[in-house]
């Protein structure tokens, strides 16, 4: 695996992380009944797209190209969704993970990651 690939992993591995932290602190949040915990609900599916993602990234051992692409898809949707999240509430979550985004979608559209991801870098060896 190439080294842009092997960072734009652990990047996506660490969104996902902190994405199912935030998750659970909401969660957490609700059960002890705090009364903006319904609001904050709602914010909820802005964490699913990191999460996505570092499910993607545990495939990655199949190189099939269809998956870097759906995974940049998938990385270019964060930002869109802090932004909206941005408009509606005043966060400023963008600014922290719209460079990490940009980062990991640039690392994976190196010619490196094209060509890891591409199925004909790698040859299955012909039977006997």
């Amino acid at each position: 695996m190439p080294m842009p690939v092997k960072v734009a992993r652990n990047l996506i591995w660490i969104q996902a992380t902190l994405a199912l932290l935030s998750l659970i602190l909401l969660f957490l949040a609700l059960f002890t009944d705090s009364r903006s915990a319904v609001q904050d609900l709602l914010y909820a599916p802005i964490h699913l797209p990191a999460l996505i993602t570092g499910l993607l990234a545990n495939k990655w051992h199949t190189r099939r190209p269809r998956l870097r692409l759906v995974t940049v898809a998938v990385q270019l949707v964060i930002p869109v969704l802090d932004v909206i999240e941005f408009l509606i509430d005043g966060t400023v979550t963008w600014v922290v993970s719209a460079p990490c985004t940009a980062l990991i979608v640039t690392l994976l559209l190196l010619p490196s990651a094209k060509a890891w991801f591409s199925t004909s870098s790698w040859r299955v060896p012909a039977p006997g």
